[in-house]
């Protein structure tokens, strides 16, 4: 997701494979998910280490998200400002994961830093099925919990805290939303919070065990 516009850019991706999936290491020496760190650097005088999050799971469309996790990493140390190895101006990139039996969630979080002033938080998000090893999309996603887009936002308008809840509906029907499964299995929904002055991304989990 980049800012308050939909970023569910995801395409629909669909197998006709019926061979079972098995999850199975890159490298055995390393967890699933691991950091390999890119370059060392400054930020506001602390020290700053830009990494590259590495899935470690054999699989064609893991091998994609990878390339466009290392991608975005290099391509932001590229347009950076960088003076003495303190960082003027750049995207600062951290990294959020989640896994369960059933499936694996990255969420690559950065902002905009410009001379000590801080932008707002955007996400690229990645979830990725351990039974098949395809990435899926919201509509995958919700196919697989067997809830209807209709039913999660019936569900997120009872549930969210807006101070004008009609308001921040209608922004999440027009700009989208992005899901991911966080470690107990439940569905987590990013959207943003748009006032007259900010946009503030947000978080709501549906529990699993009210999904009946």
């Amino acid at each position: 997701m980049v800012g308050c516009q939909n970023k569910n850019n995801q395409e629909e991706k669909k197998s006709t494979n019926t061979e079972t999936f098995v999850v199975e290491k890159i490298d055995d020496s390393k967890d699933y998910v691991h950091l390999q760190k890119y370059q060392e650097l400054k930020l506001d005088g602390n020290d700053y280490s830009l990494d590259i999050l590495l899935i470690n799971i054999k699989g064609d469309d893991i091998d994609n998200v990878n390339l466009e996790l290392k991608s975005f990493v290099t391509k932001s140390y590229q347009n950076m400002e960088i003076y003495n190895s303190e960082i003027r101006q750049g995207n600062i990139i951290s990294y959020e994961y989640y896994k369960t039996d059933k499936y694996l969630s990255v969420l690559q979080k950065y902002y905009t830093y410009v001379d000590g002033i801080v932008g707002e938080e955007n996400v690229n998000f990645y979830n990725i099925s351990l039974d098949n090893g395809k990435v899926l999309n919201n509509n995958l996603i919700l196919e697989s919990f067997k809830i209807t887009e209709e039913e999660l936002l019936e569900k997120l308008e009872n549930g969210i805290v807006s101070e004008d809840i009609s308001y921040t509906m209608m922004n999440i029907k027009k700009d989208g939303y992005d899901l991911y499964i966080d470690n107990n299995g439940n569905l987590v929904v990013s959207y943003y919070e748009i006032d007259n002055e900010n946009c503030q991304r947000k978080e709501w989990t549906l529990e699993i065990n009210k999904l009946a």
